[in-house]
């Protein structure tokens, strides 16, 4: 599939103009037709009298099968939503998508009527429906691995594309692939944090109508977090320490089979909550339900840590050994929604690095700062400027949300490290309420070149390079 990649076309002032519009409308993007609005700032003067938009839906072997039509654009109108029909089946006599399907750069059919990558069957299909030339952008995406969709551009006409077409038409297909990737990533984690949500409703649901008690302590203060009705009812004495601690201790807890009383640090939570260790116990109690008696109960403690393995708060179960068998499983399911309470919802992250002529990169970020992503941002800043031999580089934040310590820290760490490789960093799309942030936060920007939108960043640059 790999061809030797053409040597990078330096592109006219227009042309970077209209390019950066394009990443700018990209960037703002909130939905795939989004994305194919603003990619037609540069396509429709083109010429083309159709463009479509697919998303490829279904893969075997790595190869995609099937494509789902999302977005279109018909001359005379503006960009909608495609018809929801079934998928395109990739596999038909019809379909040239093993023309485009392993690619990196734009197959071109300037003329359908002579191109020998076009069959008969194919050939005539598509000439029957007034086509006679197809621009196919090939949207592969780093992050994912794989091309996740393409741009078909239909030509009434046999239509010959210049260097400077072709080189912006691979920088464009470069950008929605990554930005599509972004949107795909992002929906995700927003369906992540709602599944979250419901976790935690399902969670609160089952632990008032289950029939055993649940009580969750805070590690260190000991102050009671979270406990059903079943939990507040047998541990329903509050106690409060002469440090100010506060504890729930049953009514009356005895050892088994005895009157003795046990002491509350000899009781599982507590033990737990001393030791960051799992402890269990049985013990009888007074029961405060109708006709009291004794009612003997097991303990199982255990600890709650996060994702660093640090124990912030400890949990006890009280279960009725009489109904052990109808409780276990319903044990099981608390522990697990517990478990599946503070798994954090996880998205993949690409940070793409586009170039925009012979010594220009761009790298619109998308989506948080940690401190994680921070340090892939300059590997791959670092890494991208030497490959390409960059002077400039634009590190585009129309797309971070909000600023803190970290995106600030993040931000001076990618300016030195490519100043350091003698690369101009120049700063742009920072919003007014991101910039506010960093001023409260005392961020020191000097040295560092900083403009309102990539627009602007792309035209500074493109200034530079044409004075050498």
């Amino acid at each position: 599939m790999s061809h030797a990649e053409a040597a990078p076309v330096e592109l006219s002032a227009s042309t970077a103009q209209i390019l950066a519009t394009v990443f700018t409308g990209l960037a703002e993007a909130r939905s795939e037709v989004d994305l194919l609005e603003a990619a037609l700032v540069y396509l429709r003067p083109l010429g083309p009298f159709a463009i479509n938009l697919h998303l490829t839906t279904v893969f075997e072997d790595g190869v995609p099968i099937q494509a789902r039509p999302v977005g279109q654009w018909f001359e005379g109108t503006g960009p909608a939503t495609a018809p929801a029909d079934a998928d395109i089946d990739l596999r038909s006599h019809l379909s040239i998508s093993q023309l485009w399907y392993d690619q990196n750069a734009p197959v071109l059919l300037e003329d359908i009527a002579t191109d020998p990558r076009c069959d008969a069957v194919y050939r005539d299909f598509i000439i029957s429906h007034g086509i006679h030339a197809q621009a196919m952008l090939p949207l592969h995406s780093e992050a994912v691995g794989r091309v996740i969709g393409v741009v078909v551009l239909h030509f009434r006409a046999p239509r010959v594309f210049t260097g400077e077409e072709r080189s912006v038409l691979k920088t464009l297909s470069y950008g929605l692939a990554s930005f599509l990737a972004s949107r795909r990533l992002l929906a995700e984690r927003e369906e992540s944090l709602r599944q979250a949500e419901r976790q935690r409703r399902m969670l609160t649901a089952v632990l008032e109508n289950l029939p055993i008690g649940v009580y969750l302590a805070e590690a260190g203060t000991h102050k009671p977090l979270l406990a059903n009705q079943i939990g507040v009812d047998t541990m329903g004495k509050q106690r409060i320490e002469d440090d100010g601690r506060v504890y729930y201790e049953a009514f009356t807890i005895y050892r088994p089979g005895t009157r003795d009383p046990i002491p509350y640090q000899e009781l599982p939570l507590f033990r737990t909550l001393a030791t960051g260790e799992p402890h269990a116990g049985v013990v009888d109690v007074i029961s405060q339900g109708e006709g009291g008696g004794i009612v003997t109960l097991e303990l199982q403690a255990a600890p709650v840590r996060d994702d660093g393995g640090q124990m912030f708060a400890a949990v006890v179960v009280y279960l009725d050994i009489t109904e052990r068998n109808r409780a276990e499983a319903e044990r099981a399911q608390i522990r697990d929604e517990l478990i599946r309470t503070q798994a954090q919802a996880l998205a993949e992250r690409s940070t793409p690095l586009i170039p925009l002529g012979a010594d220009v990169v761009a790298m619109p970020i998308v989506g948080s700062l940690d401190g994680a992503r921070a340090d892939q941002v300059i590997e791959v800043l670092l890494e991208g400027c030497t490959a390409r031999k960059a002077r400039h580089a634009i590190l585009d934040v129309t797309g971070v949300p909000h600023a803190d310590t970290t995106v600030a820290a993040a931000l001076l760490r990618a300016a030195a490290a490519v100043r350091l490789l003698g690369v101009e960093p120049i700063l742009t799309g920072i919003r007014p309420e991101v910039a506010r942030t960093l001023v409260d936060l005392d961020i020191d920007l000097r040295g560092v070149v900083t403009l309102p939108t990539l627009q602007e960043g792309i035209a500074h640059a493109t200034r530079k390079a044409q004075r050498r």
